[in-house]
Protein backbone atom coordinates (compact mmCIF):
# COMPACT_ATOMS: atom_id res chain seq x y z
CA UNK A 1 0.00 0.00 0.00
CA UNK A 2 2.55 2.32 1.30
CA UNK A 3 4.50 1.48 -2.37
CA UNK A 4 1.42 2.33 -4.49
CA UNK A 5 1.11 5.96 -2.55
CA UNK A 6 5.04 6.44 -3.07
CA UNK A 7 4.03 6.07 -6.88
CA UNK A 8 1.22 7.85 -7.02
CA UNK A 9 3.07 10.95 -5.54
CA UNK A 10 5.95 10.75 -7.57
CA UNK A 11 3.43 11.01 -11.12
CA UNK A 12 1.96 13.48 -9.64
CA UNK A 13 4.84 15.73 -9.07
CA UNK A 14 6.05 14.86 -12.17
CA UNK A 15 2.97 15.69 -14.00
CA UNK A 16 2.95 19.15 -12.41
CA UNK A 17 5.83 19.83 -13.41
CA UNK A 18 5.66 18.91 -17.08
CA UNK A 19 2.29 21.52 -17.03
CA UNK A 20 4.13 23.97 -15.05
CA UNK A 21 7.02 23.87 -18.33
CA UNK A 22 3.82 24.13 -20.72
CA UNK A 23 1.48 26.72 -19.39
CA UNK A 24 4.91 29.14 -19.19
CA UNK A 25 6.70 30.18 -22.15
CA UNK A 26 9.82 29.71 -21.98
CA UNK A 27 11.58 33.36 -22.82
CA UNK A 28 13.78 33.93 -25.39
CA UNK A 29 17.58 34.34 -25.09
CA UNK A 30 18.63 37.83 -24.28
CA UNK A 31 20.96 39.61 -26.77
CA UNK A 32 22.58 43.04 -26.70
CA UNK A 33 19.90 45.62 -25.95
CA UNK A 34 18.99 48.30 -28.93
CA UNK A 35 19.80 51.84 -28.78
CA UNK A 36 16.86 54.27 -27.37
CA UNK A 37 15.63 55.94 -30.10
CA UNK A 38 17.02 59.17 -30.69
CA UNK A 39 14.38 61.61 -29.99
CA UNK A 40 12.74 63.16 -33.46
CA UNK A 41 12.62 66.95 -33.40
CA UNK A 42 9.67 68.47 -35.22
CA UNK A 43 10.01 70.47 -37.83
CA UNK A 44 8.53 74.44 -37.55
CA UNK A 45 5.24 74.87 -39.00
CA UNK A 46 5.17 76.45 -42.51
CA UNK A 47 3.87 79.95 -42.41
CA UNK A 48 2.67 81.57 -45.65
CA UNK A 49 3.48 85.15 -44.69
CA UNK A 50 7.02 84.61 -44.84
CA UNK A 51 7.07 84.97 -48.53
CA UNK A 52 4.90 88.00 -48.28
CA UNK A 53 7.21 89.72 -45.27
CA UNK A 54 10.09 89.24 -47.48
CA UNK A 55 8.17 91.43 -50.39
CA UNK A 56 9.98 91.46 -53.69
CA UNK A 57 13.96 90.89 -52.68
CA UNK A 58 14.93 87.31 -53.31
CA UNK A 59 17.21 84.96 -52.37
CA UNK A 60 19.98 85.26 -54.34
CA UNK A 61 19.93 88.41 -55.74
CA UNK A 62 23.60 90.70 -55.30
CA UNK A 63 24.02 93.70 -53.01
CA UNK A 64 23.95 96.27 -55.87
CA UNK A 65 21.16 95.05 -56.77
CA UNK A 66 19.44 95.47 -53.04
CA UNK A 67 21.00 99.05 -53.04
CA UNK A 68 19.26 99.65 -56.32
CA UNK A 69 15.46 98.51 -54.64
CA UNK A 70 16.34 100.84 -52.11
CA UNK A 71 17.16 103.62 -54.85
CA UNK A 72 14.35 103.24 -56.60
CA UNK A 73 12.18 103.38 -53.42
CA UNK A 74 13.72 106.38 -52.41
CA UNK A 75 12.77 108.32 -55.20
CA UNK A 76 9.41 107.14 -55.54
CA UNK A 77 8.97 108.45 -51.93
CA UNK A 78 10.47 111.76 -53.11
CA UNK A 79 8.19 112.17 -56.27
CA UNK A 80 5.10 113.24 -55.09
CA UNK A 81 6.63 116.06 -52.73
CA UNK A 82 8.40 117.40 -55.17
CA UNK A 83 5.46 118.61 -57.30
CA UNK A 84 4.26 121.89 -58.03
CA UNK A 85 7.48 123.63 -55.72
CA UNK A 86 10.04 126.02 -57.19
CA UNK A 87 13.40 125.16 -58.76
CA UNK A 88 15.10 126.07 -55.25
CA UNK A 89 12.73 123.98 -53.31
CA UNK A 90 13.44 120.94 -56.13
CA UNK A 91 16.84 121.45 -55.92
CA UNK A 92 17.05 121.04 -51.97
CA UNK A 93 14.54 117.82 -51.88
CA UNK A 94 16.92 116.06 -54.63
CA UNK A 95 20.14 116.68 -52.49
CA UNK A 96 18.33 115.63 -49.40
CA UNK A 97 16.83 112.62 -51.50
CA UNK A 98 20.13 111.80 -52.99
CA UNK A 99 22.46 111.95 -49.63
CA UNK A 100 19.90 109.56 -48.60
CA UNK A 101 20.20 107.09 -51.15
CA UNK A 102 24.36 107.67 -50.30
CA UNK A 103 23.89 106.78 -46.85
CA UNK A 104 22.14 103.49 -47.93
CA UNK A 105 25.40 102.84 -49.88
CA UNK A 106 27.88 103.71 -47.30
CA UNK A 107 26.52 100.78 -45.03
CA UNK A 108 28.45 97.93 -47.20
CA UNK A 109 30.54 95.87 -45.55
CA UNK A 110 32.97 93.16 -46.73
CA UNK A 111 33.79 90.70 -43.85
CA UNK A 112 37.18 90.49 -44.84
CA UNK A 113 39.16 90.56 -41.22
CA UNK A 114 40.30 94.01 -41.50
CA UNK A 115 39.86 95.90 -38.73
CA UNK A 116 37.86 98.51 -40.03
CA UNK A 117 35.62 95.99 -40.61
CA UNK A 118 34.55 94.52 -37.85
CA UNK A 119 32.82 96.80 -35.82
CA UNK A 120 29.71 95.13 -35.90
CA UNK A 121 31.21 91.95 -34.00
CA UNK A 122 30.00 92.79 -30.93
CA UNK A 123 27.11 93.48 -31.99
CA UNK A 124 23.76 92.02 -31.64
CA UNK A 125 24.59 90.58 -35.20
CA UNK A 126 28.08 89.97 -34.85
CA UNK A 127 26.50 86.25 -34.72
CA UNK A 128 25.22 86.29 -37.93
CA UNK A 129 28.66 86.05 -40.37
CA UNK A 130 31.75 84.83 -40.33
CA UNK A 131 35.21 86.54 -41.64
CA UNK A 132 37.36 85.75 -44.44
CA UNK A 133 34.32 83.48 -46.27
CA UNK A 134 33.49 86.50 -48.60
CA UNK A 135 30.46 87.45 -46.46
CA UNK A 136 29.57 90.86 -46.69
CA UNK A 137 25.97 93.46 -45.49
CA UNK A 138 24.02 96.08 -46.35
CA UNK A 139 22.18 98.02 -43.46
CA UNK A 140 18.73 100.03 -43.92
CA UNK A 141 17.41 102.33 -40.98
CA UNK A 142 13.86 103.32 -41.75
CA UNK A 143 12.27 106.98 -39.46
CA UNK A 144 11.19 104.62 -36.22
CA UNK A 145 14.80 103.34 -35.45
CA UNK A 146 13.53 100.08 -37.07
CA UNK A 147 16.59 98.37 -39.29
CA UNK A 148 17.00 95.89 -41.74
CA UNK A 149 20.77 93.74 -42.42
CA UNK A 150 21.01 91.77 -45.70
CA UNK A 151 23.64 89.70 -45.67
CA UNK A 152 25.44 87.54 -48.67
CA UNK A 153 27.78 84.79 -49.18
CA UNK A 154 29.62 84.95 -52.52
CA UNK A 155 27.27 88.09 -53.09
CA UNK A 156 24.18 86.16 -52.85
CA UNK A 157 21.43 87.64 -50.78
CA UNK A 158 20.63 84.95 -47.96
CA UNK A 159 20.02 86.41 -44.93
CA UNK A 160 17.69 89.20 -43.76
CA UNK A 161 17.27 90.02 -40.18
CA UNK A 162 14.72 92.68 -39.15
CA UNK A 163 15.34 94.82 -35.87
CA UNK A 164 12.45 95.69 -34.77
CA UNK A 165 12.90 98.85 -32.53
CA UNK A 166 10.66 98.16 -29.26
CA UNK A 167 10.58 102.56 -28.25
CA UNK A 168 10.87 101.71 -24.76
CA UNK A 169 7.91 99.69 -24.52
CA UNK A 170 7.95 96.97 -21.92
CA UNK A 171 7.07 93.84 -23.61
CA UNK A 172 8.66 90.15 -23.31
CA UNK A 173 9.94 87.63 -25.53
CA UNK A 174 6.89 85.89 -25.11
CA UNK A 175 4.22 88.59 -25.60
CA UNK A 176 6.00 89.58 -28.84
CA UNK A 177 5.81 86.00 -30.29
CA UNK A 178 2.35 85.54 -29.40
CA UNK A 179 1.80 89.07 -31.82
CA UNK A 180 3.35 87.27 -34.12
CA UNK A 181 1.75 84.49 -34.44
CA UNK A 182 -1.36 86.46 -35.20
CA UNK A 183 0.58 87.09 -37.88
CA UNK A 184 2.60 83.94 -38.79
CA UNK A 185 0.67 81.57 -37.41
CA UNK A 186 1.68 79.15 -34.68
CA UNK A 187 5.31 78.47 -34.82
CA UNK A 188 7.08 75.97 -33.12
CA UNK A 189 8.56 77.19 -30.18
CA UNK A 190 12.16 76.39 -28.49
CA UNK A 191 12.60 76.30 -24.97
CA UNK A 192 15.45 76.85 -22.17
CA UNK A 193 14.14 75.02 -19.69
CA UNK A 194 10.58 77.00 -18.31
CA UNK A 195 12.35 80.23 -20.54
CA UNK A 196 11.57 80.30 -23.81
CA UNK A 197 14.78 80.51 -26.28
CA UNK A 198 12.72 81.34 -29.81
CA UNK A 199 10.19 80.89 -32.29
CA UNK A 200 10.83 79.08 -35.39
CA UNK A 201 8.60 79.22 -38.61
CA UNK A 202 9.10 77.91 -42.19
CA UNK A 203 8.31 77.94 -46.01
CA UNK A 204 9.23 76.47 -48.68
CA UNK A 205 12.51 78.42 -48.88
CA UNK A 206 12.67 80.18 -46.00
CA UNK A 207 13.38 79.77 -42.40
CA UNK A 208 12.40 82.25 -39.55
CA UNK A 209 13.39 82.71 -36.42
CA UNK A 210 12.81 85.51 -33.44
CA UNK A 211 15.84 86.47 -31.10
CA UNK A 212 15.45 88.43 -28.11
CA UNK A 213 17.74 91.60 -28.21
CA UNK A 214 16.15 94.16 -25.68
CA UNK A 215 18.12 93.49 -22.78
CA UNK A 216 20.82 96.00 -24.71
CA UNK A 217 19.46 96.87 -27.90
CA UNK A 218 15.82 97.56 -26.96
CA UNK A 219 14.91 95.25 -30.30
CA UNK A 220 13.99 91.83 -31.09
CA UNK A 221 15.29 90.64 -34.42
CA UNK A 222 13.20 88.21 -36.97
CA UNK A 223 15.83 86.48 -38.91
CA UNK A 224 14.92 85.00 -42.12
CA UNK A 225 17.18 82.89 -43.58
CA UNK A 226 17.63 80.53 -46.67
CA UNK A 227 17.22 77.01 -46.23
CA UNK A 228 19.42 76.17 -49.13
CA UNK A 229 22.20 77.60 -47.97
CA UNK A 230 21.69 77.14 -43.97
CA UNK A 231 22.41 73.34 -45.14
CA UNK A 232 25.43 74.45 -47.06
CA UNK A 233 27.12 76.96 -44.80
CA UNK A 234 29.95 73.70 -43.79
CA UNK A 235 30.96 74.52 -46.95
CA UNK A 236 30.82 77.80 -47.64
CA UNK A 237 32.28 78.83 -44.39
CA UNK A 238 35.65 77.28 -44.32
CA UNK A 239 37.63 79.90 -42.49
CA UNK A 240 35.75 80.02 -38.80
CA UNK A 241 37.25 81.48 -35.88
CA UNK A 242 35.93 81.90 -32.66
CA UNK A 243 32.98 84.29 -32.85
CA UNK A 244 31.63 86.67 -30.18
CA UNK A 245 28.48 85.89 -28.79
CA UNK A 246 25.49 88.11 -27.96
CA UNK A 247 26.26 87.86 -24.10
CA UNK A 248 30.10 89.73 -24.38
CA UNK A 249 28.20 92.88 -24.42
CA UNK A 250 27.24 92.62 -20.48
CA UNK A 251 30.62 93.37 -19.45
CA UNK A 252 29.95 96.71 -21.03
CA UNK A 253 26.67 97.64 -19.79
CA UNK A 254 27.52 100.35 -18.23
CA UNK A 255 29.65 102.13 -20.71
CA UNK A 256 28.27 105.48 -21.73
CA UNK A 257 26.18 105.70 -24.86
CA UNK A 258 27.81 106.78 -28.13
CA UNK A 259 27.54 110.56 -28.37
CA UNK A 260 27.75 111.88 -24.46
CA UNK A 261 31.38 113.18 -24.56
CA UNK A 262 30.04 116.16 -22.17
CA UNK A 263 29.94 114.24 -18.83
CA UNK A 264 26.48 115.54 -18.82
CA UNK A 265 24.45 112.20 -17.26
CA UNK A 266 21.40 114.19 -19.25
CA UNK A 267 22.47 114.77 -22.18
CA UNK A 268 21.41 111.26 -24.11
CA UNK A 269 17.67 111.45 -21.95
CA UNK A 270 15.71 112.22 -25.56
CA UNK A 271 16.86 108.81 -26.52
CA UNK A 272 16.52 107.02 -22.92
CA UNK A 273 13.06 108.06 -22.68
CA UNK A 274 12.43 107.68 -26.61
CA UNK A 275 13.39 104.30 -26.21
CA UNK A 276 15.88 104.12 -29.10
CA UNK A 277 17.93 101.55 -30.14
CA UNK A 278 21.18 101.85 -28.07
CA UNK A 279 24.71 102.58 -29.40
CA UNK A 280 27.30 101.38 -27.22
CA UNK A 281 30.70 102.13 -27.41
CA UNK A 282 33.11 98.77 -27.99
CA UNK A 283 30.06 96.93 -27.77
CA UNK A 284 27.78 98.08 -30.29
CA UNK A 285 30.02 100.46 -32.58
CA UNK A 286 28.91 99.16 -35.55
CA UNK A 287 25.40 100.61 -34.86
CA UNK A 288 27.11 104.22 -34.64
CA UNK A 289 28.07 104.00 -37.81
CA UNK A 290 24.46 103.64 -39.32
CA UNK A 291 23.08 106.45 -37.00
CA UNK A 292 23.20 108.71 -40.36
CA UNK A 293 20.95 106.32 -41.98
CA UNK A 294 17.84 107.79 -40.40
CA UNK A 295 15.84 109.93 -42.63
CA UNK A 296 15.41 113.75 -41.54
CA UNK A 297 12.04 114.03 -40.22
CA UNK A 298 9.26 113.84 -42.85
CA UNK A 299 11.22 112.46 -45.17
CA UNK A 300 12.10 109.39 -46.84
CA UNK A 301 10.40 105.90 -46.42
CA UNK A 302 9.63 103.43 -43.91
CA UNK A 303 11.01 100.03 -44.37
CA UNK A 304 9.87 97.94 -47.22
CA UNK A 305 7.78 95.64 -45.23
CA UNK A 306 6.14 98.31 -43.59
CA UNK A 307 4.95 99.84 -46.71
CA UNK A 308 1.53 100.91 -46.67
CA UNK A 309 0.86 99.78 -42.66
CA UNK A 310 1.46 102.62 -40.09
CA UNK A 311 1.45 101.92 -36.83
CA UNK A 312 -1.98 102.01 -35.02
CA UNK A 313 -1.43 104.92 -32.17
CA UNK A 314 -2.24 102.32 -29.26
CA UNK A 315 0.21 99.80 -30.77
CA UNK A 316 2.40 98.57 -27.57
CA UNK A 317 5.28 98.08 -29.58
CA UNK A 318 5.85 101.53 -30.78
CA UNK A 319 5.56 100.96 -34.56
CA UNK A 320 7.20 97.60 -34.92
CA UNK A 321 5.49 97.56 -38.51
CA UNK A 322 3.03 94.78 -38.34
Amino acid sequence: MRKLLAVGLVSFVTSAVALSGVSQPRRPPRGPRRPAAAAVVAEPPVSPRIAQELGTLRWGINHEQVIEYFRQMIRASYAPRMRNLGQVEQYRMVEQRDAEIRAVERTYVAFDGVPAHRRWDTSFVGEEYTHNNNESMLVYEDSRGNREFFFFINDRLWKRVQARNTAGARINLDDFTTQLETIFGAGRRVMDGPRLRTVEWRDDTTRLHVVDATTFYNAFCLIYEESATLAQLPTLRRNVAAAPTRTAVAASAAVPETGNTTGDSNADIVDRITGKIRRVQGTDAGAAASATLRPPTGAGPAAPVDAGRPPPEDDPLGGLGF
